[in-house]
């Protein structure tokens, strides 16, 4: 199978789960792309990464400080993989938009919306691909849970319950997850939401919020969350850290089919965890499928049935995964599964992988692509500016730039 050559520029621990995302597609022997180069600013990421793929995939790439010198170095090189952190991506996109190459960002496409219509145009420039790797879409049960809200089983959608609260005061990942001119948890981790969001309820008009600061100080904890993925950097994260992004925000979605979602992400939960996205319609109600768990969506209906796991199925015969997805999971319709939350990670990334090549072979859009990556941003910071102003703000102004404020002093610190 002819193969699409590819870096990965950012070598930390989303570009370590970027290399599984290879190795599991690897594996499944449906491979189209091949990692040529490890490409970051510090040496020794750099290293590890390409260290970690010469185990994997039999190979060890060269490595790289600088995109120009990997392409002089590199003639055949197609595509890069942007793993970097969210404040970089704008800069790391347009120069590989510039550079000729066809680019795979990681979520969130940039910083701020700015920072976004700035890639948009730099890829319009280049006539190049450019998918976001957002990936929750992208799980078997969200695709049966899209299928049963298109297949009508609980009726017009009316309103979505999207609420998690966790976090204390520990530092989350790793610290720039919780500093604003990086874009902080709010945008780093409610990007997933907001996706899908627009995956299951159509576009979105207008977001009315009220955010918060409230753990101003946060603590190493004992773990650093997301698997093991980061434990390579633990030593370099100091005992406390001052945090500059909100870590409370309570949204009121509104949809332009004139759906509504109450929409929560609060990081700074106390005490037990809570998690629950469930959508009403006019005969039923439909837990969301899990995702990266395998848990299969529960339909209830108004007289009272309860269905889930394969009695789904009947429901909508027209579910069935793509190619790839049913290779991954070894199943063309599963209404659960049982893999650990690495294995769907892995996955999930394997798939992003062989659409992006694809659409760089076949010139089709990505089911995620640019445009969509900028509205789900835009759904983030239409709540946040929400939260500034105290009054609902339209996604459109947002991402038009026609209301920025809260977006201020980070266009600012990026010099954008």
């Amino acid at each position: 199978m002819e193969k699409i050559k590819l870096a990965i520029v950012g070598c930390g621990g989303m570009g370590g789960r970027h290399l599984l995302g290879l190795k599991e597609l690897d594996e499944s022997g449906m491979s189209n792309v091949e990692l040529v180069a490890a490409c970051d600013l510090r040496r020794d990421n750099a290293e590890r990464l390409a260290d970690k793929a010469a185990n994997l995939l039999g190979a060890r790439p060269p490595i790289f400080g600088d995109m120009a010198e990997m392409v002089k170095a590199i003639p055949d090189l197609t595509a890069v993989v942007v793993t970097s952190d969210a404040g970089s991506h704008h800069v790391v996109a347009c120069q590989a938009f510039e550079l000729g190459l066809h680019v795979l960002c990681e979520k969130p496409l940039g910083v701020s919306m700015r920072a976004c219509n700035r890639i948009l145009a730099a890829q319009a420039r280049a006539g190049k691909v450019l998918s976001v790797a957002e990936n929750y879409r992208r799980d078997p049960m969200a695709r049966l849970t899209k299928a049963l809200i298109d297949a009508g089983a609980i009726g017009r959608p009316y309103l979505m319950f999207d609420l998690a609260a966790s976090g204390r005061s520990d530092i989350l990942i790793l610290p720039w997850r919780h500093y604003k001119h990086v874009g902080g948890m709010v945008i780093d981790g409610g990007v997933h939401n907001a996706d899908l969001q627009l995956y299951f309820l159509g576009d979105v008009s207008e977001v009315y919020a009220r955010t918060k600061l409230w753990e101003t100080t946060r603590h190493k904890g004992a773990r650093l969350g997301v698997a093991d993925f980061y434990e390579a950097w633990r030593g370099e994260i100091p005992a406390t850290i001052t945090a500059t992004s909100e870590d409370m925000f309570v949204a009121v979605v509104g949809f332009k089919s004139g759906a509504t979602a109450n929409w929560t992400q609060f990081y700074a939960g106390h005490g037990k965890g809570f998690g629950q996205r469930v959508i009403y319609g006019a005969k039923g109600s439909l837990v969301c499928g899990g995702i990266r768990n395998g848990v299969s969506p529960i339909l209830t209906l108004d007289n009272g049935t309860e269905l889930t796991g394969d009695a789904l199925l009947e429901l909508v015969p027209d579910y069935h995964l793509d190619t790839i997805t049913e290779q991954l999971y070894a199943a063309p319709r599963p209404a659960a599964f049982s893999l650990s939350f690495p294995a769907c990670d892995r996955k999930l990334l394997a798939i992003e992988y062989h659409e992006f090549a694809r659409c760089i072979f076949t010139g089709q859009t990505p089911e995620v692509d640019g445009r969509a990556g900028c509205r789900a941003l835009g759904i983030c910071y239409a709540g946040l500016e929400s939260g500034v102003l105290g009054q609902p703000v339209i996604v459109d102004d947002v991402e038009a730039e026609r209301t920025a404020l809260y977006e201020a002093d980070i266009n600012a610190h990026w010099g954008i």
